[in-house]
């Protein structure tokens, strides 16, 4: 593919890179709030947990479902991302584009499998007598245990996607593509999918993903980068460039020329006039 077919590409998916980006985002805030525990006196942790699914337990699977969904429309963002970090010059391997696709399908089957392996666990728990203190605890978290071949899809989406939030955003900053607050934004964002923080972690996620979709738009606060445009790898500009280069004047127009002051009229001219 040529640079003027890339940029060319790049424009046409523009608008629905950003709508899945959006989405995405709007997906990820949504899937928090859907489903809350509620606090029990007396009951641990891990029971207070699984007997609020087993009283909610339509909305915890939709919560699992809404952030599957997220989870896909990444595809679509990272590999438009892909694409145009590789079209600027290399270091992203070219098995990279399995794993765009690979992460983020197993990261849905996961979320969804053991949000159902989770809802008869509780069922389980809840049916077995409501046991509090420590005993019921234990019981809770036996119940808990994933199988093996579960356990290792979620481990492998999850470090699998947490690495296309880290990976992808910095090579694109290498080449022009993203800010660098883009790009260790993005990082962090991968970094609290495997150490999550309650409720910062789809909030960085979300705020990263909307700022992707401005950028692609070309709706960036001052412009974006110029390899955006050149389809080479260029640095991002720091703000003191971008400050000197509104000062300057266009380079098309013409220097102002400077006023010449009027000559007095000599004798001659004046004694003609009279």
């Amino acid at each position: 593919m040529t640079r003027d077919e890339q940029l060319e590409w790049e424009a046409r998916w523009s608008r629905p890179v950003a709508v899945a980006a959006m989405l995405a985002a709007l997906l990820t805030l949504l899937s928090v709030p859907l489903f809350l525990p509620e606090d029990r006196e007396g009951i641990g942790a891990t029971a207070d947990f699984l007997l609020s699914i087993d009283d909610n337990s339509g909305t915890y699977v939709a919560s699992a479902v809404v952030s599957a969904l997220a989870a896909l429309l990444l595809i679509v963002v990272f590999l438009y991302l892909f694409r145009a970090v590789t079209a600027r010059g290399p270091g992203v391997p070219r098995w990279f584009v399995y794993l765009v696709f690979g992460a983020p399908v197993a990261y849905a089957i996961s979320r969804i499998a053991y949000a159902i392996e989770v809802v008869d666990s509780a069922d389980e728990f809840a049916s077995g007598g409501r046991v509090r203190g420590d005993v019921g605890d234990d019981r809770a978290r036996d119940l808990l245990n994933a199988s093996p071949v579960l356990g290792g899809l979620q481990i492998a989406g999850t470090v699998g996607v947490a690495f296309l939030f880290v990976m992808l955003p910095l090579r694109a900053r290498r080449v022009g593509l993203l800010s660098q607050f883009m790009g260790i934004l993005g990082a962090i964002a991968g970094a609290l999918l495997v150490l999550p923080l309650a409720g910062v972690s789809p909030v960085v996620q979300a705020f990263w993903l909307g700022a992707l979709a401005i950028l692609v738009l070309d709706k960036w606060p001052g412009g974006r980068g110029p390899a955006w445009e050149s389809g080479e790898a260029e640095p991002w500009p720091s703000p003191a460039q971008r400050r000197a280069a509104l000062a300057e004047p266009p380079a098309d127009t013409p220097p102002t020329p400077e006023e010449i002051p009027e000559r007095p009229a000599s004798r001659k001219r004046r004694r003609k006039r009279r």
